[in-house]
Order: structure tokens, then C-alpha cells, then sequence
């Protein structure tokens, strides 16, 4: 079974904010803010769907990659799109402009509301993934009309009081009990305590959960212990699952790589490994890995009888977005001379900026499925594939790989990580 929990996390405070993101759940704290949901036609939702796919590869580039990585770039983008409802001229241009880098869509909020609408309104047996957006606003802090509308309309998105300057303590824990309850208690106190105070204006947050079951579980009795090759000088015992048994699978000589894509029940979200062919060939392997190539890569799979060795494995991750943010070009939304979320608050709310973004993530796969969560906060505050020979094919995860767990419809990337060490 493989589980994801992510949550996302943005600050806001008066000359100070603060911005934070966790797969599955995002969060986003405002001393003065406000969030946005919405949805749009069929072509402004290929060019929103293409662009949050784009966006997702490139919130993954700027991690370090240097060790086991995860984090659902859908959680994050949640919360920025929120927190993108509320800015004004030069800083809603840029982040537009970084989120939607070659095409912007004809209507962002519409898009969202739209792409939501069929990744999370779908039942399927063996099969959870929801997520959430929830706005928690200093206890008298008049967000501007047309922000809690459209942050209600399209983002899907309350706004809850708070008392931030006299229970900034039990404000935390229940911003971090929303999270908790909504990322089935996978991320845990995704808000640190101090982090909110007098100035705080605005806390945005998302969170994210799914578990899943395989179309094709792996059979526990055949799980055994095998080596993990770290480096070509280093090796670790791992719990290696084993199945044989039709499956998307193939190898891209160019990029020097094999493929192997498990579904979940219902096949339409997916697992997706990338197992380069050499032991220390992952990071070149991701260097070279666009959307595009990723797309040709999976059409190309084909449906064979496939040898599967994969490592169960369970994975917790934290980021600070604020660097991340900044690589990719979002910079205006950290500095409180420049920041402008005019369209969240009244005109006198000046000097606000996030003074904090984090992110947490969790997933676990084994011979069941998969279990992810993820979370994001924000806060504001004032201031080519070759077919294989007729035998089996055979795909070995036993060293570093990357892997995705999409929505094979939209091609939505919900979880991206990379498995490097036990």
C-alpha cells in the first residue's frame, strides 16, 4: 500500500510574513490576507494543467537532490495560487510569470476550481485522495470582500477568526489540528511554536492526503531482505518486495534508463518509478528529465510480463520554500518593501510581506499500496523507449531512483521524491 500526506504553509505579518509548505497540506499565515479558488474552459485548462505540471518540475530542480527527497509540488502550488489571489501589480505579474512560465491561462482561479473538481470528486474503491485549503486571519482583520469570495468560490477555502496576539499558542494548535486531521495524522505540528505573535496577520494553508491500493498487490511472503547499492563503495539492507506480473514497463537507452508505471486501483493515479541504469546515475538522469520527455517517456511503456524488485519504504521530508521561492524567481512576496497584496487587504495594510513558507511530507509504499500527506503554510504579516526481448522484462530498484505519483487524466504530478538512501 502507498500512503502520501503533504501540507503547505504561508505566513503573513505586518513589516514581517512568513510562508510554509508541506506535501500534502499547505499552510499560509497572513498578519492581513486572504485566498482564491476557481475554474476554466476546456482549452484555459490544458494551459493550466500543462503549466502546474511544468511548475511542479520546476519546484522539484531547485531541491538540493543530494539525498532522499519528497513533496507534492500540488500542495505548494495550492498555496501560492491562494496566496496569489491577494497581491497586486508587479508581485501578482511575477509569480504569474514563474508559476505559469510559457502560457498563462485564460482564467487561473476557474482553472484550479476545474482541475480540483476532477482530481478530487471521484470515487473509487481502495482509493483516498482529498485535500483542503483553510484561511486563519488575526481576530479583527478585515479582509477585503472580493478575496473571501473568490478564496471560498474557487480555492474552496474558509476564513477563521483568530486571536494571534492573546492565544497565539492555541492558535497554533488548532491551525496544526486542521492539518493533522486532514492529512489522516500523518503530518504532525507543522507549526512551530513562536512562529506566531502580535504580528501575525494571515495564515494560509493547504493539506493534501492520499492512500492507495495496487491494481496488483505485492504478495508479503515474497518480500525479502536484499542489498541497496547508496554508492558503488556503500550497501544497505533493505525489505525488498518482489512480484512477476504484467505491467508498463520499458528502457529509454538515450537517457540510460528503465521504467516501470504500477497503478493504483481504478487505474487512474499512478506510481511511477525512474531507475537509471547506473548505480550513481541519478542526478544526471534528473538533469536531463523535462515534462516532455517524462510524457514520451510513459507513452512509450509497453504492457509486459515484468520481474519487479522495489524497496518498501517510508519517508518524512520538511522544506523551507522561502529559498526555493527564491531560486525560481518568487522574491517580491519576502520583502516588505515590495510586497503588494492589495487586493487581500485594505490600502492602509502596508510594509506586509510572508515571513514564512514551509512544507512537510510524508509516504510510505509497501506490498498493499502507497499512503502520502503533505502540507503547505504561508504567512503574512505587516512590514525514445526500446521494446525489450520477449522475456521478462526485468526492472531491480536496488539503487537510488526517482519516482511520481500522478493523476494519469490531467498528468497532474501530486507527489515527486526520489529514494537514494534506506
Amino acid at each position: 500500500m502507498a500512503s502520501q500526506v503533504n501540507g503547505s504553509n504561508i505566513i503573513l505579518e505586518e513589516g514581517i510574513a512568513n510562508f510554509s509548505s508541506l506535501v500534502n497540506s499547505s499552510d499560509t499565515v497572513f498578519e492581513e490576507g486572504f485566498t482564491h479558488f476557481s475554474s476554466p474552459v476546456n482549452r484555459s485548462n490544458i494551459v493550466f494543467e500543462e503549466g502546474i505540471a511544468n511548475f511542479s518540475n520546476s519546484l522539484y530542480s531547485k531541491l538540493d537532490r543530494t539525498g532522499n527527497e519528497f513533496l507534492s509540488p500540488y500542495s505548494i502550488t495550492s498555496a501560492l495560487l491562494l496566496l496569489m489571489l491577494g497581491t497586486g501589480k508587479t508581485t501578482n505579474k511575477q509569480m504569474k510569470s514563474v508559476i505559469f512560465e510559457y502560457e498563462e491561462p485564460d482564467d487561473i482561479d476557474q482553472g484550479y476550481k476545474l482541475l480540483n473538481e476532477k482530481l478530487f470528486t471521484r470515487t473509487t474503491s481502495g482509493v483516498t485522495l482529498s485535500m483542503a485549503n483553510r484561511l486563519y486571519s488575526s481576530k479583527g482583520l478585515n479582509l477585503l470582500n472580493t478575496f473571501s469570495t473568490k478564496a471560498s468560490t474557487y480555492y474552496g477555502s474558509d476564513v477563521e477568526p483568530l486571536d494571534f496576539v492573546k492565544e497565539a499558542e492555541n492558535s497554533r494548535l488548532t491551525i496544526n489540528n486542521w492539518i493533522s486531521n486532514n492529512t489522516n495524522n500523518r503530518i504532525q505540528n507543522m507549526i512551530p511554536k513562536g512562529l506566531l505573535n502580535a504580528n501575525t496577520l494571515l495564515v494560509l494553508t493547504n493539506a493534501i492526503y492520499f492512500k492507495g491500493k495496487w491494481e496488483k498487490e505485492f504478495n508479503t511472503n515474497d518480500t525479502s531482505q536484499r542489498n541497496f547499492f547508496v554508492r558503488a563503495n556503500e550497501q544497505k539492507l533493505v525489505n525488498m518486495m518482489y512480484g512477476k506480473f504484467d505491467a508498463k514497463s520499458g528502457e529509454d537507452l538515450s537517457l540510460g534508463c528503465k521504467v516501470l508505471q504500477l497503478p493504483y486501483q481504478g487505474n487512474q493515479i499512478s506510481m511511477i518509478f525512474v531507475l537509471p541504469n547506473s548505480g550513481d546515475g541519478l542526478s544526471e538522469l534528473e538533469s536531463k528529465l523535462t515534462v516532455n520527455t517524462f510524457k514520451t517517456l510513459l507513452s512509450s511503456l509497453k504492457t509486459q510480463e515484468t520481474i519487479i524488485r522495489i524497496p518498501k519504504f517510508t519517508m518524512t521530508s520538511e522544506y523551507d520554500l522561502k529559498p526555493v521561492c527564491t531560486a525560481l524567481g518568487i522574491t517580491e512576496i519576502f520583502d516588505d518593501k515590495l510586497a503588494d497584496f492589495s487586493e487581500m487587504f485594505k490600502s492602509d495594510a502596508t510594509r506586509v510581506r510572508v515571513t514564512d513558507a514551509r512544507h512537510k511530507a510524508f509516504i510510505e509504499v509497501n506490498e498493499e499500496g502507497s499512503e502520502a500527506a503533505a502540507a503547505t503554510t504561508l504567512t503574512i504579516a505587516l512590514t525514445s523507449v526500446r521494446i525489450p526481448d520477449p522475456q521478462p522484462f526485468e526492472f531491480v530498484a536496488d539503487h537510488p531512483f526517482l519516482f511520481v505519483i500522478q493523476d494519469d487524466e490531467t498528468g497532474t504530478p501530486l507527489f515527486i521524491g526520489r529514494y537514494a538512501r534506506p
